[in-house]
């Protein structure tokens, strides 16, 4: 049986949870956006979903939804279950342009994000801050945090491989991760780091805090977004800053590509967030500062998965290398943050 068969089948009716109200805001207002949805991302989950918009806060979640003993049938394939490709050291064959480039940037990364890498000059450090888009890649790279202090602790929820615990780690954070995906866990730990199985319930109960706490595409996905917000707060220290990237269902993408968006992602993504509906679970929970940041570098590769989605092939098909022209272009018009693909912010706590 081919994997999108599985959708004909049905997710077990004991294991479904119907949703009375908004997750975000609690108001019982929606309505129908995308009915019938698949898993046409990874292919692996059965079943078809229905996406409600809240008419209030504008967010949407899924009607029903998979419950928390169940959920685990979804991830059966997914990119946290392998390390990613670590840069490659030059060989003595690579030009000199290249090595040069390599050079600058890490010079940067060192004096500007607090890391150690090499071959490096002091020269990229300031030659490089002449070049807006690096420089926005490389701040979205480290999460848009400063350099920590000495023994200044940082907590990646949903830190899935371990990929950006080995980043943060280089920068001088003192890192700790947690994640309920067994196989992902096992990966993280696999590199020799602290990664708790479970979700921040567990860190909480410890009474640990830390002075970041990153959620980076994690809090779609949980079945309680407003109490996972909360226990974040609980576990920062004064001042401390929580980290949030997620898709926004109200982004340019969502409203173009609708069923096929890559961050739809059914059933997986239970609740997908509008920038209102984020920002009340923000305050709601004690938070009050909350600076938003716009990536315009992720659009064309979320439209161009998205496309491949609607031409009813797989978002990482490298087959297909290229949208239609008006779908290019479209991902270099303006757009305010609020219509971007993500939902990128750092809150602190007061």
């Amino acid at each position: 049986m081919s994997k999108k068969e599985n959708w004909d089948d049905k997710w077990p009716e004991e294991n479904l949870e119907y949703i009375y109200s908004c997750p975000i805001c609690q108001t019982g207002e929606s309505e129908l956006l995308l009915g019938n949805l698949v898993d046409n991302a990874f292919q692996v989950a059965p079943g078809k979903w229905n996406l409600y918009q809240c008419q209030h806060c504008k967010s949407a979640y899924l009607n029903p939804r998979p419950d928390g003993e169940s959920i685990h049938k979804a991830y059966g394939t997914y990119y946290t279950h392998e390390m990613s490709s670590k840069e490659k050291p030059l060989s003595d064959k690579v030009g000199l342009i290249r090595k040069l480039r390599r050079q600058l940037a890490n010079g940067y990364y060192n004096y500007h994000h607090g890391t150690d890498r090499q071959p490096s000059t002091r020269l990229g450090a300031w030659l490089l801050l002449c070049y807006p888009k690096f420089r926005k890649q490389a701040n979205a790279q480290f999460r848009y945090l400063e350099k920590p202090r000495p023994g200044q602790k940082l907590l990646d929820v949903g830190c899935g491989n371990g990929d950006y615990l080995v980043v943060a780690a280089e920068a001088g954070w003192k890192v700790k991760g947690v994640e309920p995906d067994p196989k992902a866990l096992e990966v993280a730990r696999s590199r020799g780091l602290e990664v708790v199985q479970g979700s921040i319930d567990e860190i909480a109960r410890t009474g640990e805090l830390f002075d970041v706490i990153t959620m980076s595409h994690v809090i779609e996905h949980v079945h309680y977004p407003v109490h996972f917000v909360k226990q974040a707060y609980e576990c920062l220290k004064p001042g401390g800053i929580l980290y949030i990237d997620t898709p926004n269902i109200e982004s340019f993408g969502a409203k173009r590509f609708g069923r096929s968006w890559r961050g739809i992602e059914s059933p997986r993504h239970l609740t997908l967030f509008s920038e209102l509906g984020l920002r009340t679970a923000l305050k709601n929970s004690g938070f009050n500062a909350i600076t938003y940041f716009s990536r315009p570098e992720v659009r064309k590769s979320i439209a161009l998965k998205s496309y491949r989605i609607e031409q009813e092939m797989s978002p990482y098909d490298e087959r297909l290398k290229a949208m239609s022209l008006k779908d290019t272009l479209r991902c270099y018009i303006p757009r305010p943050y609020n219509r971007e693909e993500f939902l990128t912010l750092v809150a602190s706590k007061d």
